[in-house]
């Protein structure tokens, strides 16, 4: 038999599909390049997002699993990729402060007045330090399985009195350098359920190490990082005023609740613990669609499976509806893992 036809015809889309989104460049006024993405509708709520250790400035890409409620709600998400990582250019001097100094900058630049926050993992002393230099502009600010700080906070880790080179040769090599290692989440992690994901990671992971060239592969601006985590004071955050919301997972053994614990301390008005059981350091997509959720409607809505049909509700019918049955976030985290 020869080929199969559609009955009737076939409409031909006008445009190009989306391909994830696309990083810019700008140069600051003391003329560094900066490498940033700003993705959603121009009169869109604007979200500065602060990706994991480990990431560059076109992470956003990982979250496009929900890209479709991301443009329902309206949001417009701007990242700008942090010191050494990505594209962007290695200054031994950068710090916390220096990057929040960046991010004040571009934002002037693409006429942006008032903003939320959001930080995965380690991105929080950088959404933190962000918060403190522009708190009158600040909207709200999401912390998702955010690093704090470890002084007062987790015991030091070994690598805090280590060289640069030692923390590169005893942490790194092997590990961190080889991407799809780098995003191992483990078999049981719930992204497993995202088709693709993965190869997604690992590509965000090469662009990380690789988007200068092969020879410009260089462990400094990671090593340089996670000195940072060791030596740096968190910004003071008393004067943030914007509404703060914590995503931890109770079972995450990479940022623990500690660290939940350290921000509900600093923050003045923590509007909402989203604490998840059993949950490890996959909570920031797992409960992706919530964070979208509370950055549109500031913690008025619930994100919910319900009876097999993805519903965002008030929050003060949730917790009926769980008790029913209902689950949290989008029902495509019901089903089953793709096969591989």
């Amino acid at each position: 038999m020869g080929a199969a036809y559609a009955a009737g015809p076939i409409k031909v889309q006008d445009s190009f599909d989306a391909m994830g989104p696309a990083m810019q460049s700008w140069v600051d006024g003391n003329g560094k390049t900066l490498h940033y993405l700003d993705e959603g509708p121009r009169n869109g709520l604007p979200v500065v997002l602060v990706g994991g250790n480990g990431t560059s400035g076109r992470v956003l890409a990982l979250t496009d699993f929900l890209r479709s409620l991301r443009e329902q709600l309206g949001l417009r998400f701007i990242t700008l990729e942090r010191n050494g990582f990505g594209q962007t250019e290695y200054d031994p001097a950068g710090n916390y402060q220096s990057y929040a100094d960046e991010v004040a900058a571009l934002l002037d630049h693409l006429d942006v007045e008032r903003f939320s926050l959001v930080a995965i993992s380690g991105g929080g002393p950088y959404v933190a330090q962000i918060a403190s230099r522009l708190a009158p502009q600040v909207r709200s600010v999401h912390m998702a399985a955010a690093f704090s700080q470890i002084e007062g906070v987790v015991a030091p880790p070994a690598r805090c009195a280590a060289s640069d080179e030692q923390v590169a040769q005893a942490y790194l090599a092997g590990h961190y350098d080889v991407p799809s290692v780098w995003w191992d989440l483990g078999p049981n992690t719930a992204v497993n359920r995202i088709h693709g994901f993965l190869d997604e990671a690992a590509d965000e992971g090469a662009r990380f190490y690789y988007a200068k060239g092969s020879k410009g592969f260089d462990m400094a601006p990671l090593t340089h990082e996670l000195r940072l985590y060791c030596e740096q004071p968190v910004a003071d955050l008393s004067a943030v005023y914007a509404p703060v919301f914590l995503y931890y997972g109770l079972a995450d053994a990479t940022v623990t609740t500690a660290h939940a614990d350290f921000w509900k301390g600093r923050f003045p008005n923590v509007a909402a613990t989203r604490l998840y059981p059993g949950e490890g350091h996959d909570v920031q997509y797992r409960h992706w669609g919530q964070i979208l959720a509370d950055l549109k409607y500031q913690g008025q809505r619930v994100l919910l499976c319900n009876r097999g049909r993805s519903e965002l509700v008030e929050t003060r019918q949730a917790e009926k509806l769980l008790q029913r049955g209902a689950s949290l976030d989008i029902c495509a985290w019901q089903e089953p893992a793709p096969r591989t």
